[in-house]
This record gives structure tokens, sequence and C-alpha cells, in this order.
């Protein structure tokens, strides 16, 4: 180890904490999904174009559709949730939306 990596003697080191265990949700039913797969994947589109076009907020467009998307594939959520891993504060909220949206679509769907 390299003297910078090692702890000084005076810090407290803390044991990295164990991964949070997330309940998996069901799936939705077949009309819900594929609206939000086109609902995604449009935002996905008009967020790439708004990378090279002006007055669209790609990023803001991308992260949207991409966070539409978590809710019916486990792999983009977890894409996404390793993308966020630098803001915790906004993955807690885009994971409390993301909660919102499936429950009040479970309600709706029945």
């Amino acid at each position: 180890m390299k003297p910078a990596d090692q702890p000084k003697e005076n810090e407290a080191t803390e044991p990295p904490s164990p991964p949070r265990k997330r309940q998996r949700l069901r799936s939705l039913p077949l009309l819900p999904r594929i609206a939000i797969f086109v609902a995604g994947w449009t935002l996905i589109l008009i967020g790439i174009a708004g990378l090279v076009l002006p007055g669209i907020q790609g990023i803001a467009s991308i992260l949207a559709g991409a966070a539409l998307l978590s809710l019916i594939s486990e792999l983009i959520f977890n894409l996404l949730g390793r993308l966020m891993q630098r803001w915790p504060k906004q993955w807690r909220k885009v994971q409390a939306a993301r909660l919102r949206l499936y429950r009040r679509l479970r309600r709706r769907f029945r």
C-alpha cells in the first residue's frame, strides 16, 4: 500500500456498509409495460437529439427515459444505479419516484 492509501493513526476507518437488499417489483401488466417501453425510448431518442440541438435538455431527457425504462427492466435499473452512485441524494429521489409510479400503475391496472 502506498502511504497515501493507508489510514492515519487518529483517523477512524468505517467498515464498508453491506449492500441493501431491495424488494424486487412484480411485473406490470402488458399494456402499461408497452406504454412505458415506448415512452422511455422516445425520451431517450429526444435526449440524444437534444445533445446536438439547442433548446432541448438532452441529459435530463435521457435520464428520465432511463428512469421510466427501469420500471420494466432490472438491467436498466442496475445501470442507472451505478451511474447515479456519485449522487446518492438524487438516486434516492429517483428510487422514490420510481416506486410511486409503480404503485400508481399497479393500482390503476389490476
